[in-house]
């Protein structure tokens, strides 16, 4: 699969390489305002502009791209179904992780895992160009303020309109996790910065998270399509040709899985340990995958 994307990219960034399918994206949508307010802080997937989204991920996939431990990610789905809270946690490669993984599981014929999927996303994203809320909007999310924005200069009312946004957001999760919903989390809250050790750390609120759910797993995404360049405006990123895998481990018991972190690092609290724990765990499963491989 993907045998013909062997050729070469030619040179440009997103805009210029799809021209074609952003265009037809554009004209589908109606562009809706960036502010982020308690009432809008679950948005649902607009699947119209999915196959388009779909189409520039693809092209971008070498021979090989795939999923592993699917059946994992289908248990977990039934456990979402039959009304337990899930959630998964992923490494952070690239602004594309979500749309490739939709890709992959479209082609995999598991399409309606995806859609069983909401995302936990910063609001960056949704506060970015209009062509980037366009590409970001054909996702299920609920949306909150990431504690970085706080440590910027805003106005006190900003401050308070912030944390209610995060109250709503977590009220959102709270509401959602037993009606048939998998949340998606990325522990480290960015995307992994070659030569920036800090951006492949879990922040230390993955640990209140993981607390809201009773079942998990976790995901190892190796291979990245579109290189973190740029802070804003993911659509002038260059993208580059890349085998792409996805991991997923076995699911597990947040509570019994909390626990053991506490005891890998017994001088640690509880919120430092499960960081530190998740990230170790994640990377865990590429040597599995490599293991696999090799046999």
């Amino acid at each position: 699969m993907y045998e013909e994307n062997q050729k070469p990219l030619p040179p440009g960034d997103v805009t210029v390489l799809f021209a074609d399918q952003l265009a037809k994206m554009q004209a589908v949508t109606l562009l809706v305002s960036a502010q982020i307010t308690p009432e809008k802080v679950l948005q649902g997937a607009d699947r119209r502009n999915q196959q388009h989204f779909a189409a520039i991920c693809r092209r971008l996939l070498l021979p090989g791209s795939g999923i592993q431990g699917i059946g994992n990610l289908a248990e977990l789905a039934q456990l979402a179904r039959a009304g337990r809270s899930s959630l998964i946690c992923l490494n952070h490669r690239s602004n594309l992780d979500v749309p490739t993984l939709c890709t992959l599981l479209e082609d995999h014929g598991q399409i309606d895992l995806f859609h069983q999927i909401i995302w936990i996303a910063g609001r960056k994203l949704e506060e970015d160009s209009a062509l980037t809320r366009t590409l970001f909007h054909c996702f299920n999310r609920v949306i909150l303020t990431p504690h970085t924005w706080f440590d910027m200069e805003h106005t006190e009312d900003k401050l308070q309109e912030a944390r209610r946004v995060n109250l709503a957001a977590e009220r959102c999760i709270a509401r959602l996790r037993h009606e048939g919903w998998i949340f998606g989390l990325f522990p480290s809250g960015t995307r992994i910065r070659p030569g920036n050790e800090s951006t492949a750390r879990a922040i230390d609120e993955t640990d209140s998270y993981l607390k809201m759910f009773e079942h998990f797993i976790l995901c190892h995404i190796d291979g990245c399509t579109l290189p973190v360049s740029k802070d804003q405006n993911l659509t002038h990123e260059t993208p580059q040709l890349d085998r792409v895998v996805y991991t997923f481990g076995p699911v597990q018991s947040t509570d019994q899985w909390r626990a053991a972190a506490a005891k890998r690092t017994p001088q640690a609290d509880q919120k430092t340990a499960s960081a530190l724990a998740i990230m170790e765990d994640i990377a865990t499963l590429k040597g599995l995958r490599e293991s696999n491989d090799s046999v």
